[in-house]
Parts: structure tokens; sequence; C-alpha cells
């Protein structure tokens, strides 16, 4: 497949196999809370901070999409990328830094970054669509844009004002960054040669496989500073999802008491997770897990 490269490959990565284990039980001892937006059709809770400061993304009753921060687990500020036809909040770190993606007036996704109350957009040359996923105390961001000439997804690393591009080794068709700890570790996920969804951590020079065992699909979304990761899993593409918290290589999973379908999406260094839930009536709703 024909790489596009803007600077030069970020790592040259050694393959690891790990041996992992799914826990059968369900995280048992943790508070599960729900997050809605008012008069909102849908709420995702995407990222939280050490401050327990989250950021999501919301469906109004217009069909409108718009970013949130949850700031002391009750005060609800929305915001939007000024002109846009949908805003996305993905990430946020412990300055209060938030990345996610907004649309333009011509349904094209951008990149961006909110700073000091300004909104920054980010796309790496020559891409047809940016996403902004993961954002770092270094302010590090991580994320995914589709190449202009060829159309294959590819991960960036966007640092110091500079670009470089993260493809994952061994014949990937797609690759997607969704998430850095401060020490510079990434997570995401990627396609087999056979189009096969994994998860992945990037450790050092070591390219690390996630995938849950007996899932058909895996995806690695955050990770912290001990290097726990949270992500999704299911037995194909269509779900429904389970949510997982990976702690050393045991996956423990994480289903909303009663729901459909979970998927979790965000974790600080406490193991507070965030994501979304699906209840019984189809809705879908924001949510907070307390260790």
């Amino acid at each position: 497949m024909p790489k596009h490269r803007t600077g030069i490959l970020l790592l040259t990565c050694l393959s690891v196999a790990l041996a992992f284990t799914l826990s059968a039980a369900t995280v048992q001892a943790a508070t599960f809370k729900t997050v809605d937006v008012p008069n909102a059709s849908e709420t995702d809770l995407n990222a939280v901070n050490n401050a327990n400061t989250a950021v999501g993304d919301y469906i109004d009753l217009s069909g409108v999409n718009h970013g949130f921060a949850l700031i002391g687990g009750t005060r609800i500020k929305s915001f939007d990328v000024p002109g846009s036809l949908g805003t996305f909040a993905r990430g946020i770190n412990d300055s209060n830094q938030v990345v996610g993606w907004y649309v333009d007036s011509n349904g094209v996704q951008h990149g961006y970054v909110f700073s000091s109350n300004k909104f920054t957009t980010l796309d790496p040359p020559n891409t047809i669509l940016t996403n902004a996923w993961g954002i770092n105390n270094a302010g590090v961001i991580v994320g995914t844009y589709v190449d202009a000439n060829d159309g294959a997804f590819h991960g960036f690393v966007f640092k110091n004002g500079n670009y470089t591009i993260y493809d994952a080794p061994s014949g990937s068709l797609l690759t997607e960054l969704l998430g850095i700890n401060d020490a510079g570790q990434m997570v995401g996920i990627y396609f087999d040669s056979n189009s096969v969804q994994h998860g992945f951590a990037v450790v050092g020079s070591q390219f690390i496989d996630i995938t849950v065992p007996g899932s058909g699909v895996t995806a690695a979304d955050k990770i912290n500073r001990s290097g726990n990761v949270v992500g999704l899993f299911g037995a194909s593409s269509s779900g429904p999802f389970s949510g997982y918290i990976l702690v050393g290589t045991r996956f423990t999973t994480i289903n909303f008491p009663g729901s459909a379908e979970t998927r979790c999406r965000g974790l600080n260094n406490a193991k507070v997770v965030t994501g979304r839930y699906t209840d019984s009536n189809g809705i879908i709703h924001g949510m907070a897990v307390l260790p």
C-alpha cells in the first residue's frame, strides 16, 4: 500500500507478543455514574484528566454535535468551534487543553486543539480528513488523518509544531493513534492484512498488539501513567461492544449495569474511566466509572 509521510518515521518498532488473559467477571467494586447533557438525544463522555474534569460531545434535539466539558462532576459547559457544523471533543490534559475535531461548512473534518480560549486547526499536509484524539501534559497530540492521494488512514503525532506520521508494522491497512501518556507511550487501532481490527500500544521501541482473547474486534483508546489501557471489544465490527481495562496482561470487562452495550474511552491516573453506554431503549448516555 503506498504510504505518504511528512517528516520521518516515528519509530522503528519491534513487534512483541504477550499472553493476555480475560477476567471472567466485570468490575464489581466500582461506582457507575450516568452523565447526560440536558436536552440531548445522545451523550458521550470521552476523556478525563487527573483533576477529574472530563470532556465529550453530545447531539442536540436538532441533530447537531457539540463539545462539552464536565467540571466538578456536575457543571456542564458546552462549546463549538466557530462556524462549524459539528464539534467533537476526544482528549484533555491537566492544563485543560482539549483536542478533537470539527466539521466545516463543506462537510470536511479537521482536528483542533483548544487552549487559552483559542481554537487552533490541526491538519497534516495533503489530508482530506483529520481527527485529533489525545493530548498529554507536554502538549503532544496524537490522531488520525486520511491521505488525499490514496485514501489511507495513518496515525500522526503533533509535537513542537511538527507532524510525524506513524503506521503500524506488518502490512497494516489502517492505523489510528488514539491516546498518549506523559511518557510518550501511545495506543490506538490498526487493521491487519486481513482487515481485522486490533488494538495496539507503542512502548519505547516495542509495538504491542492488544487483542482481547476470543474477540473479533478490539480498540485501545487511552493509556495512563501506569500503562493501564482502556478500550472496547466485540465479536464483530457491528457490535455489541463491551468495555475493558487492561492492567498488566489482564483484561477486566466493564459493562454498565443493565446496558445493552458499553464503550470505554477515557482513563486517568487514578483509574477513573469514562465512556458511553446504550440502555435497553437504545438511548446512548455518557458514563463515568469510579474505582
